[in-house]
């Protein structure tokens, strides 16, 4: 009977164990990406125009990579299948994509506001959960996490539906909410380790 005991608080002990390891764990990836959000945020309040062309090159290398490596993984395959034809296809559009955004970087960074808003949407739905959830634990000041969640939603649908005119402005309200948003994961943080 001791043993049974034994083996029972064992794996209970491991169980919990291996809960506050993985709560660790989320607190310290949250804390990365919240000190990633600040210094983004900050980079984009105040150096916009960097960041707008820093951006387009970016993405415009990024496509542009994708596709040059399609291109010669497809020379490189001995066998041709409608598969591979499909591949290269791909490629040479993903190519192609990546030289008009290098030649044409304005037209792409109008699609910019539209990412990050349904980033922020998203980002939002995930808070206005965590306040749902720290009411269930009857934490008292819950309400601040839905506050923030709501003015996240809001900022991240007018992007989406109503970008601002000049992208200058745009990047930097973009940055002010990512900020906003690190300062919220900062702030959950807190609260659930007081949990």
């Amino acid at each position: 009977m001791a043993t049974f005991i034994d083996f029972v608080l064992k794996k209970r002990y491991y169980y919990i164990k291996g809960c506050d390891l993985m709560i660790d764990r989320l607190k310290n990836t949250l804390i990365a990406t919240s000190v990633c959000y600040l210094i983004v945020g900050i980079f984009m309040l105040f150096f916009p125009t960097v960041v707008s062309d820093f951006i387009c090159y970016l993405v415009g290398f990024m496509f542009l990579f994708f596709g040059v490596a399609g291109i010669v993984t497809y020379t490189k395959t001995e066998i041709k299948t409608p598969y591979t034809s499909s591949i290269l296809v791909l490629s040479i559009i993903l190519g192609a994509f990546g030289i008009y955004i290098f030649l044409n970087p304005e037209s792409f960074i109008s699609f910019i506001p539209l990412v990050i808003g349904i980033f922020l949407i998203a980002d939002s739905i995930s808070k206005l959960s965590t306040s749902f959830d720290l009411r269930k634990q009857d934490y008292n000041n819950w309400w601040h996490m839905l506050i923030v969640s709501l003015v996240v939603l809001i900022f991240g649908l007018i992007l989406v539906f109503n970008p601002f005119g000049v992208i200058t402005v745009t990047i930097r309200i973009i940055g002010i909410m990512l900020i906003i948003d690190a300062l919220s994961n900062i702030f959950t943080i807190y609260t659930y380790s007081k949990i």
